[in-house]
């Protein structure tokens, strides 16, 4: 099985509260497979500077502990050392705050995140495997009539 397609066409569906309800409206498994969908998504194609500035930053701040209900405690790291980069605090949840405080600080460091870029592409976790066994485990969370 091809579990990459698995979960993009999951993704895609109905049964995912991704894209479709608030973040912090959405159960806590749904809150996971968010989480750590965006993170891969946004982080893979523009790094955690896209990620942190985009809509779905505001999963940011719940990524780490999301990571770590899926297994991959070296990915979580990661993304802790990266928001510590950015901010001692949370990341702002309000988009408009949170790309401001990005914008502030990449005119100081425009490299700021580049190591935990690098150490997240290390791919020290399978997350597709990894998720993928997440939401086989939860399955209830994930079908919606």
């Amino acid at each position: 099985m091809d579990k990459n397609r698995y979960l993009l066409e999951l993704s895609e569906s109905d049964q995912i509260d991704f894209g479709k309800v608030d973040f912090q409206d959405q159960s806590e498994e749904q809150r996971v497979f968010s989480a750590v969908w965006a993170l891969e998504s946004h982080v893979n194609s523009g790094g955690f500077l896209q990620y942190f500035s985009s809509w779905d930053g505001d999963t940011a701040n719940f990524a780490p502990d999301a990571l770590r209900r899926i297994g991959a405690n070296a990915c979580a790291e990661i993304v802790e050392r990266a928001l510590r980069s950015v901010t001692q605090e949370q990341l702002p949840d309000n988009y408009d705050q949170r790309k401001a405080l990005i914008s502030s600080l990449i005119q100081i460091d425009p490299d700021k995140l580049e190591h935990s870029d690098a150490d997240f592409f290390t791919y020290p976790d399978d997350l597709t495997n990894l998720l993928y066994e997440y939401v086989q485990k939860n399955q209830s969370a994930f079908s919606k009539s």
